[in-house]
């Protein structure tokens, strides 16, 4: 069929032909670019909710593992920050919620058993089954409105109609003014227009934008067209990436508390070794003397040179693998102080403590970089919470070590140096011999997830949480860096109003011998008995369990025991659980507990521990302190509040 009669002049034609072309392309675009852009955002709102559901889904894990709804509202409760949010459902196994956040905005109706993001009526609904550490499992629905979607949906519906329109009314105006000379240049045009609308869009340099007719306009308006869609792609392509920027940071930062839980555990494990271990050389250390002199005493002649140095050599065998188990004990203890939480309780801090903690931690960053060297003066102590302190020293030790290529240790100096400025304030410097930094680098040092570090490597997040710590203590860090000279952050802080305790040197008194009694041992880890048992039996008469039902078992048919030494953390039964079990069916037994923990990881165990920190002791376990306790509590008096627990 014929759309333009034969019998219109070239001119009509050619202007009918224009018309019809230019309003096919409006309607084509008015169809495809609305579409388009429905399609993008609603697979954009899907994954953004799947990603979101399972950030959710992580976080909320600990919830579902221990049955608790307020840990898990809080993190249901961040959704508030979230427009498009519109209901949160933490489910158990059996499909009874645990958490809920606007749970009346919810479907009435069953939904989709199936996991992932779907659109129901006017919704999107991400669900998400959880299968945490403990075995629990559950599932976790969230919805988000499509309403947003549906505003944006109908402004580029009419943006496309105005675009469409604009078209057609240029080619109208166009080809009215057309004539025989213009048909090849407006063939032309057509043709570019064509291959744009099938999705060439090189062919854009074709066109001929220096024209000042009307096949010069046609393609002017084109182009214009052309510039808006590479702007909303842009768009698009811009918003996609900071998305996945946020979910990677908080992929991150969920990352981060898992580490510092599993820390947290880890150094519990340690201590159980590390606590016979520690026993038994001290053990072997207090012995040794006496059967050196049992052997002489056997043997009629003077002993010899060599038999001395072996006794000798043996001896400081021992002492050096006890110097060992204590810097094992100075890492674990490290590791432990930096697992615990944020809490900024501030007390007179020791900087000298405090960047010792650092350095044991950054070892091993250092050693194959560069030399360590301290440069300290006498400095006051500080109003600080040092956990978060040595967080601070420990990011800047990394950070010089990653500024010096490995390799050349010998050739290269960290330098940390403390004094007291003019100005009355405590100044911390850590000195690298590192590549430096640009003013470029230096001015954006303290932007959130700033970084120069390789991907995955650095998060940008370091250096501005440690300028809010050292902020928050009223201090400053100052930055001096060339490149190619290294770089020095001074750590600037107010010194302390009132001084920080240390007993360390104070003389220790001899310890009186307490009496023989009966003490009962209870550890799940049968090497800590038996390390307890041979140090103690020649003083006391110890008896060991390994378990607390055990335990329970012995006190109810034997006569009582003078003190009972229990682990903390313990399968079937805890330390705490068999304490308050005394306390309901045996007081006077109760009041002779002392509790033996290698480490507080969770938040139940710190509280009982708060609670009961005069009756603890932490592992390893110093045996000349524990028969101090022993004998304090064997006369009758209440154990000591000065020793602190080692959580």
């Amino acid at each position: 069929m014929n759309l333009i009669p034969r019998h219109l002049s070239l001119r009509a034609r050619l202007i009918s032909l224009v018309v019809l072309l230019i309003t096919a392309f409006a309607l084509f675009f008015l169809l495809f670019f609305p579409a388009r852009m429905d399609d993008q955002a609603r697979h954009l709102m899907l994954g953004r909710a799947m990603g979101l559901t399972r950030l959710l889904a992580s976080a909320t894990e600990p919830a579902l593992d221990f049955g608790d709804p307020a840990y898990g509202k809080r993190h249901l409760e961040t959704l508030d920050s979230i427009p498009e949010a519109v209901f949160a459902l933490l489910l158990r196994e059996d499909g009874t919620p645990l958490s809920t956040w606007h749970p009346e905005r919810a479907p009435k109706e069953p939904l989709e058993a199936r996991q992932g993001a779907f659109i129901h009526g006017q919704e999107v609904i991400s669900r998400v089954d959880i299968h945490t550490r403990g075995g629990q499992q559950g599932t976790l629905l969230l919805g988000f409105s499509l309403a947003e979607m549906q505003r944006e949906s109908r402004r580029n519906q009419q943006l496309a109609a105005l675009i469409s329109a604009l078209i057609i009314g240029i080619g109208m105006l166009a080809a009215s003014a057309l004539g025989t000379l213009l048909v090849q240049p407006l063939k032309r045009v057509t043709r570019v227009a064509l291959r744009i609308s099938e999705g060439d869009l090189g062919a854009r340099g074709e066109l001929d934008l220096s024209r000042r007719d009307e096949t010069g306009t046609l393609a002017a308006a084109l182009s214009r067209m052309l510039d808006r869609l590479y702007e909303q792609r842009a768009l698009i392509e811009s918003q996609v990436r900071e998305l996945r920027s946020t979910q990677e940071q908080l992929i991150v930062a969920d990352r981060r508390t898992s580490v510092g839980t599993l820390a947290a555990g880890v150094a519990h494990e340690i201590n159980n070794p590390l606590a016979y271990v520690t026993a038994n050389l001290q053990f072997a250390l207090r012995e040794l003397p006496q059967l050196k002199r049992l052997a002489r005493e056997g043997t009629p002649d003077t002993p010899s040179t060599q038999e001395e140095e072996d006794w000798e050599e043996v001896l400081n065998a021992l002492s050096e693998a006890r110097e060992g188990c204590a810097r094992v004990q100075h890492i674990v203890q490290s590791l432990k102080s930096f697992s615990r939480g944020d809490e900024d309780k501030r007390e007179p801090t020791d900087l000298g403590h405090t960047l010792e903690t650092a350095i044991n931690m950054a070892g091993n960053e250092i050693r194959h970089r560069a030399r360590l060297v301290r440069d300290y003066q006498h400095v006051p102590p500080v109003e600080a919470n040092e956990v978060r302190l040595a967080q601070v020293f420990l990011n800047l030790l990394i950070n010089a070590a990653h500024a010096i290529e490995p390799g050349a240790a010998d050739q290269n100096e960290i330098r940390i140096s403390t004094h007291l400025g003019e100005d009355g304030r405590v100044r911390v410097a850590i000195t690298d011999t590192g590549s430096g930094m640009t003013p470029e680098v230096r001015g954006r040092l303290f932007t959130p997830f700033f970084t120069t570090k390789p991907v995955g490597v650095g998060t940008g997040l370091g250096l501005s949480v440690c300028e809010g710590i050292v902020t928050s203590l009223g201090g400053t860090i100052e930055v001096q860096s060339e490149p190619g000279e290294g770089s020095t952050f001074t750590v600037v802080l107010p010194p302390c109003t009132t001084a920080a305790h240390d007993g360390a040197d104070e003389p220790a008194a001899p310890l009186p011998r307490a009496k023989r009694s009966r003490i009962l041992v209870v550890d799940d880890e049968p090497l800590v008995g038996a390390a307890l048992r041979r140090a103690l039996g020649r003083e006391h008469e110890v008896f060991v369990t390994t378990g607390a039902r055990e335990a329970l078992t012995r006190m109810r048919q034997g006569p009582p025991f003078d003190v009972i030494l229990c682990d903390l953390m313990m399968p079937e039964m805890t330390g705490m659980e068999l304490y308050t079990e005394l306390q309901r069916t045996n007081p006077e037994q109760a009041r002779r507990v002392l509790f033996l923990s290698g480490g507080a990881f969770t938040e139940t165990t710190r509280a009982f521990l708060e609670l009961h920190q005069e009756r603890a002791m932490g592992k390893p376990i110093d045996m000349d302190t524990l028969r101090e306790r022993l004998r304090v509590l064997l006369e009758g008096h209440e154990p000591p509040s000065s020793h602190p627990v080692m959580s």
